[in-house]
């Protein structure tokens, strides 16, 4: 492959990679979602039941029948009502809980299903003082600047007031029930830590179990397959690059003729080369004393050998064959087992020699 082919493949992917960092980056971190880190996100609830030993998780698809009971949360759920989006509440009447929570705006009623229909809520509440919940859920005490409620309860059972006003909703399905709650607004980050708004959350999982946050909008589309998921992921871009990358090296390469290599055999290697090489490396060294001291070890391993000693047979034991060896040389023992250094390559090689020879002239 020639260098600018080379360059034009890197340039391209480079490009593409920058483009899919800087324009499909992850978003969620900005979203009304357990994800949010943001002031109106809802990381810091997530983070709270998941520190609480509460293992809350996340949906990405729409609960169905054949599934099992599970307590489901809709924060800030936009498009519910009456939307083709939410799902059957056949999940519910088999013993689920679908708990809503709207966003902080008032609303006509609301059509959940054909039989479940919510009031009206009514208009956002200001006020600079705390939010007084009572009912079966209180007493509490919310700090928010915007809260809504609902208008009346209708034919719902209500679980919890703010100043007199229906705020917590619930009605049986089935064996299940749907809690509709007016508004999200105290657990979102900017709030959660504000009077007791965390308690609250903790008291609506207690109450009806713990949740798995319906996070559908984030998770692939159903059916759509593989292509259609990678089109709207932030990993798009990266893609790109590495599939025109290889595309390019391939079409580069089929350009360039096919390289021929000449194979030689050159044998197994031999221990004398080996033996050889090392002594080169030892020599380029210059460290006379570190040669001297291991061809020293490896003397008395040899001469452990040739007494019939254990591998791990300790020095003295070695030393202790020698003195009763009427063959060995009396000057290399004691070269063995001393402790100065070679300070010259003559000394070195004159004392590798000295070692050789009472190796060799005991044992059996």
């Amino acid at each position: 492959m020639t260098s600018r082919a080379r360059a034009a493949a890197v340039g391209a992917f480079v490009v593409l990679l920058i483009v899919g960092t800087f324009f499909d980056e992850d978003t969620r971190p900005m979203s009304a979602t357990t994800f949010g880190t943001v002031p109106g996100g809802y990381g810091a609830l997530y983070d709270l039941l998941t520190e609480l030993d509460l293992a809350a998780g996340r949906g990405y698809v729409l609960p169905t029948a054949p599934g099992p009971p599970a307590t489901r949360w809709w924060l800030e759920a936009r498009g519910v009502c009456g939307a083709p989006a939410w799902p059957p509440l056949s999940w519910v009447e088999a013993g689920g809980a679908a708990v809503v929570l709207f966003a902080g705006t008032g609303s006509e009623p609301c059509q959940l299903a054909a039989d479940v229909s919510l009031p009206a809520r009514g208009p956002v509440h200001t006020s600079a003082e705390p939010y007084h919940v009572a009912g079966d859920l209180g007493p509490r005490t919310l700090e928010a600047t915007h809260l809504a409620t609902f208008a009346d309860a209708g034919d719902w059972l209500v679980r919890a007031r703010v100043d007199d006003r229906p705020f917590v909703l619930e009605r049986r399905v089935g064996e299940g029930v749907v809690v509709a709650v007016a508004d999200a607004a105290f657990l979102r980050n900017a709030s959660l830590d504000r009077a007791d708004a965390a308690p609250f959350a903790v008291d609506l999982v207690r109450t009806y179990g713990v949740p798995v946050f319906d996070e559908h909008e984030l998770g692939p589309i159903a059916g759509g397959g593989t292509l259609a998921y990678l089109a709207r992921s932030p990993a798009l871009g990266v893609f790109l690059g590495l599939a025109l990358t290889g595309v390019l090296f391939a079409w580069q390469g089929a350009l360039v003729p096919a390289r021929g290599v000449e194979e030689r055999d050159l044998g197994a290697p031999r221990l004398d080369a080996f033996v050889d090489a090392v002594a080169a490396l030892y020599a380029r060294s210059g460290d006379h004393a570190r040669v001297l001291a291991r061809y020293r070890t490896l003397t008395v391993r040899r001469l452990r050998r040739r007494f019939g000693l254990a591998p791990d047979a300790p020095a003295a034991a070695v030393a202790a064959r020698l003195r009763r060896d009427v063959r060995s040389d009396p000057a290399a023992v004691a070269l063995l087992f001393a402790e100065d250094g070679a300070v010259s390559e003559e000394r070195l090689r004159d004392a590798a020699h000295a070692l050789d020879r009472l190796a060799r002239s005991v044992g059996a």
